[in-house]
């Protein structure tokens, strides 16, 4: 402060004051002095860029989204591969759902970084898929799952959301081939198709095929936890209860103190009469805890979560979240 009383026309100063003042968190003075550099007579290229961008961040901190974004746009406007406004306007496209806006930034960002970043891309597709599918503009739908999948073929998201598109439209086999191509191409996440090709083979009376489906996963991912618990829920339901029940003895030899398998094979025991074999599987759980519970965690920043998301809410990074298995006592 005192440094721009003794000399008002030191724009460095000003800027290094705004920067600092913002990050003490007294925004709107951050904002008062980012806005007098921009409005100065005769400024250079390079300063109106910085102050510019620097506003940019005023405004996201304070939470004027909107304003942000007009500040990030005005930078690439006057510079265009700056790299950091890309950086910004990308986030803040993605978190206020502008998803063409988010996608298009994204390509010019990953030409400027000479980077890959198709899934991200993909994933841009795919969300803008969802928000036309739920506008009843299904053609465009259809159009945004394709571009997702040739620009990442491993993306789940888009299998999945096309196949259930094509499940609305009664178009079943075809679901059910996208679906499959996801299964085929991501192993560790079959179990997010189970329950829509469960839907699909009954609309066919095929519903017997997913017996296959459930019994040649649990052979090619034999570790695959998900499966066999799928496989067991399957044959239950079709009174298969021995089987039902090896399937879930085979969950608890990959993982001994699996909540969810102890707990069904306790409650299918309990159902067939079998109180005591129940008692014990339910003691077992008991002497092993503290009890286990799958969640998500994200690779990037350690964010925990109950959901799957494909996006981290916490760092915004893509497909960085997975499943794991920890204690109740971490979660």
């Amino acid at each position: 402060s005192k440094a721009v009383k003794i000399n008002s026309d030191t724009v460095e100063t000003y800027t290094a004051l705004g920067n600092l003042f913002r990050s003490k968190g007294e925004v709107a003075r951050a904002i008062r002095i980012h806005q007098s550099i921009i409005l100065r007579p005769n400024i250079d290229h390079k300063t109106k860029v910085q102050a510019s961008y620097d506003l940019g961040l005023d405004y996201k901190k304070a939470g004027f989204v909107n304003k942000a974004i007009e500040s990030f746009e005005e930078v690439v406007k006057i510079e265009k591969r700056h790299l950091e406004a890309h950086v910004q306007l990308v986030g803040l496209y993605e978190d206020t759902v502008e998803w063409e806006k988010a996608y298009h930034t994204q390509t010019l960002l990953s030409k400027i970084k000479k980077s890959d970043d198709s899934h991200v891309l993909a994933h841009h597709q795919v969300e803008l898929g969802k928000i036309l599918s739920a506008n009843g503009m299904e053609s465009q739908a259809k159009k945004a799952y394709t571009k997702a999948i040739s620009l990442n073929r491993n993306c789940v998201d888009a299998y999945l959301h096309y196949g259930d598109l094509l499940f609305s439209e009664g178009a079943y086999p075809k679901a059910i081939t996208q679906w499959k191509k996801m299964m085929e191409l991501a192993p560790n996440f079959t179990y997010l198709a189970y329950p829509r090709l469960e839907d699909a083979y009954f609309k066919l009376n095929k519903f017997d095929q997913m017996e296959v489906v459930l019994r040649e996963n649990s052979k090619k991912n034999y570790h695959d936890i998900h499966t066999h618990l799928a496989l067991a829920e399957y044959l239950y339901k079709k009174s298969m209860f021995a089987e039902a029940i090896g399937e879930l003895k085979t969950v608890l030899e990959l993982d001994p103190s699996h909540l969810g398998a102890g707990r069904k094979m306790g409650q299918y025991l309990l159902e067939q009469g079998r109180e005591s074999e129940a008692v014990a599987v339910y003691q077992d759980l008991f002497d092993k805890s503290p009890l286990p519970e799958n969640y998500f965690q994200c690779r990037e920043c350690g964010y925990d979560s109950r959901e799957l998301h494909w996006r981290c809410p916490q760092c915004h990074s893509w497909d960085s979240i997975s499943g794991k298995t920890v204690s109740l006592e971490k979660a």
